[in-house]
């Protein structure tokens, strides 16, 4: 399953997000970035083929044991939800300094 690209002039970094469709804080989230001006890629994994979501839902277990959404990386490293807003400033201050 190739994730989806939502468009964002701070592309400095490789953000990875995976979510569900319906959960209202990962469309938060989704919409923190993009109002960030942020690209970001995700994968709704409740929207996915079961195969596919059960290979997902492993890598992700190797990273955290229990599993809550959403689930953000950037360049591949895990950002834990208490920490997100944090990071999405990060962000944007790193891709404001060209």
């Amino acid at each position: 399953m190739e994730p989806k690209t939502v468009s964002g002039n701070i592309q400095k970094h490789d953000v990875m997000l995976y979510t569900i469709s319906t959960c209202i804080w990962c469309v938060r989230l989704k919409n923190k970035l993009k109002n960030r001006d942020i690209q970001y890629k995700y994968i709704d994994i409740d929207l996915i083929p079961h195969k596919e979501k059960e290979r997902i839902k492993r890598q992700l277990r190797e990273v955290k044991s229990r599993l809550a959404f959403p689930m953000m990386f950037v360049d591949d490293s895990f950002i834990p939800n208490m920490e997100t807003d944090q990071k999405i400033e990060e962000l944007v201050r790193d891709g404001n300094d060209v």
